[in-house]
């Protein structure tokens, strides 16, 4: 949704390598963290968080990948390609060169930690209607269909690929809302798409390739109202490793938990066999803005308590969860939606559903996967 408004890089963070370690003794530039001895049923699921953190410093991006590393199985980078350094005649920027080595490093430190990488092209604060970020010198309006623009993509996709080798690796999110609002541009993103798959797998066959989807605006139910768009999976037959959604349905029809249909999230098991990923939920703990949903902690932690039993019951792989913490500076515009949509507070103390994931994040895995 419009949370790739308030996503953020490295936040100017080229990190310290203090000698610090992680819990298994790794030193890197974060601090020390020591996973809670695991207790319970075992679980199948991932739990996951983005790399977003409560402010827009280099010491809270740090943080919050220790945070992931602490009370997590997958941290989510989420960013919009640096256009310019990947363009023809283009060159890799400072800037990125010591985002991949901070990160990576972070990566390093924090070993058994996977990693999701999502490249976002498109903006949210229009409805994935026009890609984001692009330099004077592109036509914006020509967009996906540029071959400029195409090859520096597939050249980033491919960066990605050999920087990180991720677990999971999405080529655009919530391609479904760019096929509602601007459909030339979805469809030249199909083939574009079909190129930067291939390129991924041949510099790194192990990680997990998709796209993602927009669950509310799948149904229908998301901005203006239109028939289930169910079919435009099969666009993607046969390069699509993981069925991939985000789902806020606080933006769409609920008005509270109990609004949410009992078969909302056991309609992806019935769409699809393979692995399913909820590759970025959240919910608000107090009143979203212009909207009549009531968010409330105790709201909260039930939309997060139903969620995750049903992802375990269906099998799906991983829950992502966008935000540990509130993101403070989400003050303005479209991003006031997601301002409160943290497990824990921009200070760090704890919401009511914070013990909830700690119980979640402390049952082992099955499989030890």
């Amino acid at each position: 949704m419009v949370l790739s408004v308030i996503a953020v890089s490295a936040c100017g963070g080229s990190g310290s390598d203090d000698g610090a370690n992680g819990g298994n003794g790794r030193p890197g530039p974060g601090p020390t963290v020591v996973r809670p001895e695991p207790a319970g049923e075992p679980r199948h699921i991932l739990l996951g968080f983005s790399s977003l953190p409560p402010e827009l410093t280099s010491q809270a991006y740090i943080q919050a990948f220790a945070t992931a590393a602490q009370y997590a199985d997958l941290v989510l980078i989420q960013r919009t390609p640096p256009w310019s350094d990947f363009l023809p005649d283009g060159s890799i920027s400072k800037e990125t060169a010591e985002t991949t080595r901070l990160e990576t490093a972070l990566l390093e430190q924090y070993r058994p930690l996977k990693l999701y990488y999502a490249i976002d092209p498109t903006d949210g604060a229009v409805q994935r209607s026009r890609l984001a970020n692009l330099p004077p010198t592109v036509d914006v309006q020509a967009g996906f269909t540029d071959p400029d623009v195409r090859a520096a993509f597939v050249a980033y996709a491919a960066y990605i690929a050999k920087n990180y080798r991720p677990a999971y690796l999405a080529l655009g999110l919530e391609v479904n809302m760019t096929y509602e609002r601007a459909p030339e541009q979805f469809e030249a993103f199909v083939s574009l798409y079909e190129e930067a798959y291939a390129v991924v797998k041949g510099n790194s066959p192990a990680t997990k390739v998709f796209p993602t989807w927009q669950l509310e605006d799948l149904e229908g139910t998301f901005g203006e109202v239109h028939p289930p768009r169910w079919e435009l999976f099969d666009r993607f037959a046969g390069k699509m490793d993981v069925l991939a959604v985000s789902t806020y349905p606080y933006l769409g029809e609920a008005r509270s938990v109990a609004d949410i249909r009992e078969d909302y999230y056991r309609q992806l098991r019935n769409r699809w066999s393979g692995e399913i990923l909820i590759a970025e939920t959240g919910y608000p703990s107090a009143p979203v803005e212009g909207r009549e949903a009531v968010g409330t902690e105790a709201e909260q932690r039930a939309y997060l308590e139903r969620l995750l039993r049903e992802a375990e019951e269906l099998r799906f792989s991983g829950v992502v969860w966008f935000a540990a913490l509130d993101p403070a500076f989400a003050t303005t515009g479209p991003a006031v939606a997601f301002r409160d949509i943290g497990l824990r507070k921009a200070d760090g103390s704890n919401k009511s559903a914070w013990a909830l994931w700690e119980e979640w994040a402390r049952r082992p895995l099955a499989g030890g996967q």
